[in-house]
């Protein structure tokens, strides 16, 4: 499968044709049928008297198979796709990086009504896991560190793009637009044609939208890869699946799914190595760890920003009963990592980050376009007048504060 690296850093996504060869199309297609059988099963049996007969399958718009907890011996192939060269192997194409690994495999599903255009957006928060000016930044110096796909099972012409739009915020056009209707065509906007067979990867800083969710039988795979051994940490350094469904896979693919949980696992404890220097106010020591998750010289800050929102999330994980995957990822992966500190650990190291989660802040909450939701973080801009060495310094007015 070959791709074009040019036109993606350039347009934000690649169309390739015959991505699911055509002698594995209905294969694939009867392991994703099996999988959406057994899911409206179980939503029938768990739903609410309140609920349509089918739950809450049947009551959504767009509903979506996850693999890694979908999947038995029956339907194992669909997992093993995500692991072909025409899927894993182009993410390996497009990302400079020593290895490639799945962040999340699912399957966008047609719903059993009309449901109407979605909101255009971009697949972060405002402001999360950094500004968009400084993601894009981490993007041109370091090329993409995130790929999403849509590989469509059927004829699928529901997903549209605003290509280039990966390479800056939103102009005035189409804030005005969003901020009216964020459900009909934006200017530049382009329908993503594609037959059976056929995906778009891209990259999620690109605006993007679902134009219509109707009862059509759609089946559109939505696999996510982020690298390791990057220059610098990912854009989407989490993910979205955790084990449990190896049993069900051939040999091979085990060992590639047992590698990348390693993988995972070795960075969060290196990004805990990290905020214990923190804590103890170790600067140098800071810096050496800071460059072996970060080793470029560019956008160094951007990383820092994307770890205070983790220490933040980790302060919250020692002070509440939630679940842990409504804080990050797949819930196992923050505990873990919670693991490595104590309640009043994640407060001190909380509390370093203070003066920079101010400096991320606006005057105030306001609804931001693009990004789904209203927040009082700057959706686009780093600070402009706080680097890595200014981050280090305001430990010590953290430590007086304290």
């Amino acid at each position: 499968m070959q791709v074009d690296r040019q036109q993606f850093a350039e347009e934000g996504y690649n169309i390739l044709r015959g991505v699911v060869p055509k002698a594995e199309l209905e294969p694939l297609r009867r392991s994703i049928e099996h999988m959406v059988n057994r899911r409206k099963e179980i939503s029938a049996q768990r739903r609410f008297p309140t609920d349509p007969q089918g739950g809450d399958w049947e009551s959504s718009a767009q509903p979506r198979l996850q693999f890694d907890t979908d999947c038995d011996d029956m339907s194992a192939s669909a997992i093993e796709f995500l692991l072909h060269e025409n899927t894993l192997g182009v993410g390996q194409q497009l990302m400079e990086a020593e290895h490639v690994v799945p962040h999340q495999f699912a399957c966008i599903c047609s719903g059993s009504r009309d449901a109407g255009p979605m909101h255009w957006h971009r697949d972060i928060g405002p402001g999360e896991p950094a500004p968009l000016r400084g993601m894009i930044s981490n993007m041109e110096h370091h090329g993409p560190s995130y790929l999403q796909w849509n590989i469509a099972l059927y004829d699928d012409s529901v997903f549209w793009i605003v290509p280039r739009s990966h390479r800056r915020v939103n102009t005035d056009d189409e804030r005005r637009q969003l901020a009216e209707n964020p459900s009909v065509p934006l200017p530049g906007g382009i329908s993503v044609e594609l037959n059976a067979g056929d995906g778009v990867v891209y990259t999620h800083l690109l605006l993007h939208w679902g134009s219509y969710y109707s009862s059509k039988m759609r089946r559109t795979l939505h696999p996510g890869y982020r690298p390791f051994g990057f220059a610098a940490l990912p854009n989407v350094h989490w993910r979205h699946w955790e084990p449990g469904f190896y049993h069900h896979l051939s040999s091979l693919a085990r060992e590639q799914f047992e590698a990348s949980d390693a993988l995972f696992f070795e960075e969060f404890d290196r990004i805990a190595a990290i905020f214990h220097t923190i804590i103890k106010g170790d600067a140098d020591r800071f810096r050496i760890e800071l460059k072996a998750l970060h080793p470029s010289p560019h956008d160094q800050m951007v990383s820092i920003v994307m770890l205070s929102k983790l220490a933040g999330k980790l302060y919250n994980l020692k002070r509440t009963t939630a679940n842990p995957a409504s804080l990050w990822g797949n819930g196992r992966d923050i505990t873990y990592l919670g693991n490595h500190f104590t309640p009043e650990q994640t407060a001190e190291l909380w509390q370093r980050f203070q003066g920079l989660d101010e400096k991320l802040k606006l005057p105030e909450e306001t609804y931001q376009p693009g990004f789904q939701r209203s927040s009082d973080y700057n959706p686009n801009d780093m600070p402009t007048d706080f680097s890595v060495k200014d981050f280090i310094t305001s430990w010590k007015t953290a430590f007086v504060t304290r």
